[in-house]
């Protein structure tokens, strides 16, 4: 390859990697505008429930973007009878997420019949968007990512403001303005997509089996970090009150910009390793070690510029100031993310998937039950997050020792070639 072509590959795969990060950042914009407007119209206990409430929404997403989105990126979807199985697979979870949910929190008394019948639209219409970005990052289209993303803002917003002149802001409004934003942003989202991938296919001979058997265990590994945040809240609810639920959602919101950031280079990374099939895992290692290094500099930075402009920012973004030692904490979870993601991502692409899940719930388990301890013993809201950032550090570092070193060693192994006297010897052997 001439020095011309490297360096015009290394330009496209960077240009790829800000597009990643570019795409996560208007989905994060979009998030932290409608959760700041709420933490400036909703009062601590209705924050927190809505927070509880989005929390659900996010996993319900985790698992879809597992099942059908890891799926679609790294299966053959250009396949009809694949392409069937995804369909299918995609109805079944938005509609049964769709159902459930909203049955469960109704049940439980959370939410009343208008609240769960929005959220179950809310819910349906963010699995298809969530799956729609996929099929655009498979493509790593991630600019038109951005166009998604701001119709999905423009919508929301414009619906609040509606709501807003007209009444008192509630739970119920901004349910109703992340259904209707997530819907618009669906439909400009399949509107932006290549002809090729807008295609429908019948259902008949779908490989509904082989997309389950690649698809149950990513649904499963993507849910465990939302089902840790989602359980990090309730247990904040159950051992301390709505009110401090709300609070941690504030510096939940102010640390968020962090967390794009490795969201962004995350979804580059996955669809980067998915294309680089025959390129060897030592290769792929080097440069999720790197991903790793960048990610723990980049949220270091943010870290610093984040806690140093808290006490202004904080009340301009929110309305009211987050607890400093929340903010510390969600930026600790941040950091140890960064060294754990890039190496789950890569594991997907080359090792188990049962051996990822086992390692990944082990440090979920970890970073809960350290989590309940630290709020159970000290009544502090504000350590859930650094509690949990515990666990997550240690996932990452198990992936890369017990999994992806492993199997290195293993693939390096089986690729070197023997001199003709070895073979010779095997021959005569």
């Amino acid at each position: 390859m001439t020095r011309r072509a490297v360096l015009s590959h290394r330009a496209t795969r960077y240009g790829a990697m800000v597009g990643a990060v570019g795409a996560q950042a208007s989905q994060a914009l979009g998030s932290f505008l409608i959760l700041a407007v709420a933490a400036r119209s909703l009062d601590l206990g209705s924050l927190g429930l809505l927070s509880v409430l989005y929390g659900l929404l996010v996993l319900s997403a985790a698992t879809t973007s597992g099942f059908v989105g890891d799926s679609l990126t790294v299966l053959n979807r250009q396949s009809n009878a694949v392409r069937a199985g995804l369909q299918v697979w995609l109805f079944l979870l938005s509609a049964g997420c769709a159902v459930a949910v909203p049955l469960v929190v109704w049940a439980l008394g959370l939410v009343d019949l208008m609240q769960a019948f929005l959220l179950g639209l809310a819910i349906a219409a963010y699995l298809i968007e969530d799956v729609v970005r996929r099929v655009h990052m498979a493509c790593l289209l991630f600019q038109r990512i951005v166009l998604m993303d701001l119709t999905v803002i423009a919508a929301a917003l414009l619906l609040l403001l509606v709501l807003g002149e007209r009444t008192e802001l509630t739970v119920t409004s901004f349910l109703a303005a992340i259904a209707v934003g997530q819907a618009a942003g669906a439909v400009a989202g399949v509107v932006a997509l290549p002809v090729v991938e807008r295609v429908l296919v019948s259902l008949r001979g779908a490989q509904w089996r082989t997309v389950a058997a690649y698809g149950s265990w990513r649904a499963a590994q993507q849910a465990l970090r939302p089902a840790l945040l989602t359980a990090l809240r309730s247990a904040v609810v159950l051992l301390v009150a709505f009110e401090a639920s709300g609070a941690l959602e504030l510096a939940r919101v102010y640390a968020a910009p962090a967390m794009l950031v490795v969201g962004g280079i995350s979804s580059y990374l996955f669809a980067s390793f998915a294309r680089a099939r025959t390129v060897p895992l030592g290769q792929l290692l080097r440069r999720a070690d790197r991903g790793v290094l960048a990610l723990l500099c980049m949220t270091a930075v943010c870290t610093a510029v984040a806690l140093a402009a808290l006490p202004a920012a904080g009340p301009l973004l929110l309305g009211s100031l987050p607890e400093l030692t929340a903010v510390a904490g969600w930026l600790a979870y941040t950091a140890a993310v960064s060294a754990a993601t890039p190496y789950g991502v890569l594991a997907a692409v080359r090792s188990s998937p049962s051996r990822i899940f086992l390692i990944r719930s082990a440090d979920t388990v970890v970073s809960l039950g350290a989590v309940v301890l630290a709020v159970h013993f000290t009544a502090n809201a504000a350590l859930a997050p650094l509690a949990a950032a515990f666990g997550a550090a240690l996932g990452g570092v198990a992936i890369r020792q017990i999994l992806l070193v492993p199997l290195r060693t293993t693939e390096t192994k089986n690729i070197i070639v023997s001199t003709p006297h070895e073979r010779e010897l095997e021959k005569n052997a």
